[in-house]
């Protein structure tokens, strides 16, 4: 596995449509706010099947949230919230179907993950 350093580009505004919704939060961002545009890290090459590769990439998360000076919090991943969801065991269990997906491959249980809505209990 390894991380790509991304180029800093244009203003997200470019491509976005003058005065929609997304433009003008971008505009206030940069106006009032005091954090920078959001950031990506991109993994390349990795193997999601493999559960010590998830587990390195939800540990980055992690880090990346103790970076205080430099990155606000909250600092968002799939990553921790998928192993929940496909290990058997937890809380999501019977609301979810995780014990199901437990035992379905992985793009099997990537479908079934995204289609959980972000009202339901699981998240």
């Amino acid at each position: 596995m390894s991380c790509d350093k991304l180029i800093l580009g244009l203003n997200q505004n470019v491509s976005l449509v003058e005065n929609s919704d997304t433009y003008d939060y971008f505009e206030t961002l940069y106006l009032y706010g005091e954090a920078g545009p959001p950031a990506y890290v991109v993994f390349k090459d990795v193997d999601y099947t493999n559960d010590d590769n998830l587990r390195q990439m939800n540990l980055i998360a992690s880090e990346l949230a103790t970076l205080n000076d430099t990155v606000l919090a909250p600092v968002y991943s799939w990553v921790g919230v998928f192993q929940n969801y496909i290990h058997a065991g937890n809380v999501w269990d019977n609301a979810c179907g995780s014990t199901q997906a437990s035992t379905l491959g992985f793009d099997q249980q990537m479908a079934q993950f995204v289609q959980i809505k972000i009202e339901s209990p699981c998240c």
